[in-house]
């Protein structure tokens, strides 16, 4: 999470959130008044930083969204599961991954369950969050233009060069099989699963 008095960055998980993370905190960790979490296991093992907003309150009781705006970064549910998928066969190589869930939304995460896409959306952007219409999406697909437009409204960020927003930061090895990811992407049967996701990405991208 990354804050100010106007704002509250949410790092929604496999959505650019290291890239936004490493770019406040090269070029704008100065700026007065802009709180970064510390980020990584060594330095935070509750893992803080991928809090949302209700996390945060119940976590730190000085801690108020008020009427700050959202920023939540987000992307498309077909390269989402993608994504998360070759992410966590990367981080547990160990575990007995099923490529084919993830028609479902559902993909197993490191410590051995099974996880799907709706329990994210629902966590970091609540039906409560929407209602209060003071959230902004962060699209992995335009991230350079939405990175320049939304942050660049709050504070300066001429400092950042134009070859950082093209740079790859934590990508993960390719463990997705041919036919699994062309059923991902082209089948709608996907979004019938994850209707909040569907929801969501519909205001995100319209």
């Amino acid at each position: 999470m990354i804050y100010s008095d106007r704002f509250v960055w949410l790092h929604f998980p496999k959505c650019a959130g290291v890239k936004i993370e490493y770019l406040f905190d090269k070029y704008l960790s100065g700026v007065r008044g802009l709180h970064l979490d510390a980020v990584g296991i060594d330095k935070d093992p509750t893992i803080a930083w991928h809090d949302g907003i209700k996390q945060r309150e119940k976590r730190d009781p000085n801690f108020k969204l008020g009427t700050r705006t959202v920023i939540c970064s987000f992307r498309r549910l077909p390269s989402w599961l993608e994504s998360r998928y070759n992410f966590e066969c990367q981080r547990s190589s160990d575990l007995p991954h099923q490529p084919e869930l993830l028609l479902d939304g559902v993909f197993l995460e490191y410590k051995g369950h099974k996880n799907n896409a709706e329990n994210y959306v629902n966590r970091f952007i609540p039906d409560e969050l929407l209602a209060t219409a003071k959230i902004r999406f962060l699209r992995t697909e335009f991230f350079a233009h939405d990175f320049k437009k939304i942050f660049g409204e709050y504070m300066d960020i001429s400092s950042i060069p134009d070859w950082e927003f093209e740079k790859k930061i934590n990508t993960s090895e390719c463990y997705l099989p041919s036919e699994i990811k062309e059923k991902l992407y082209h089948s709608h049967e996907i979004y019938d699963k994850c209707p909040r996701w569907k929801k969501i990405e519909k205001l995100a991208y319209e």
